[in-house]
């Protein structure tokens, strides 16, 4: 998908592949929910003032993927109430977040917040680092990008969920704090 901001900012995100080289855990039983199932990320952004950067990282699990879509499209819904409360996903791994702030009706301010192995190659990086690219869209272009978005995702099924259970994607992606290590 590509969200293109009316002040020439942009973030193009799409998946690109499973994430290459996981090993089966010893005991499938005790794993934890998702080892099997991260996806590549390609990102390629672009600030309001020109400056660019991109990197290609397992960013997201299939489950997380597919509930991103929901999200993006529920935030182009809401953008018709104007004191719609700001909303924010996080996902297991912290390298992208997503924050939206509604501006009038039909407008939005999308903020998609880069860490970690994400951050621009210009910015020093503490583990604490955020850069936040800010895109002002309509409701109209959240939408659209939406669906581009569950069109990609739509070609990552879980690869193993037969063997373990997967959580329900409509409870949406995962809100958890920062991974250990």
């Amino acid at each position: 998908m590509e969200i293109r901001s009316d002040d020439g900012a942009r973030v193009r995100i799409r998946p690109v592949g499973y994430q290459p080289g996981i090993e089966p855990p010893d005991d499938p039983g005790r794993a934890a929910p998702g080892w099997h199932d991260w996806l590549l990320i390609e990102v390629d952004a672009r600030t309001a003032d020109g400056q660019t950067w991109s990197h290609h990282y397992p960013s997201l699990m299939v489950e997380e993927a597919r509930a991103l879509g929901g999200w993006l499209r529920g935030q182009a819904k809401a953008a018709v109430a104007p004191s719609q409360a700001p909303a924010l996903v996080r996902f297991t791994e912290p390298n992208l977040a997503l924050r939206t702030r509604m501006i009038r009706r039909r407008r939005l301010e999308l903020t998609v917040e880069f860490s970690a192995e994400s951050l621009p190659p210009w910015m020093r990086r503490p583990s604490t680092a955020v850069y936040p690219l800010v895109l002002t869209v309509s409701a109209d272009v959240l939408a659209v990008a939406a669906a581009h978005w569950a069109e990609h995702v739509e070609a990552y099924p879980p690869r193993m969920a037969s063997r373990f259970p997967v959580r329900n994607p409509l409870l949406g992606p995962v809100t958890h704090p920062r991974r250990a290590g």
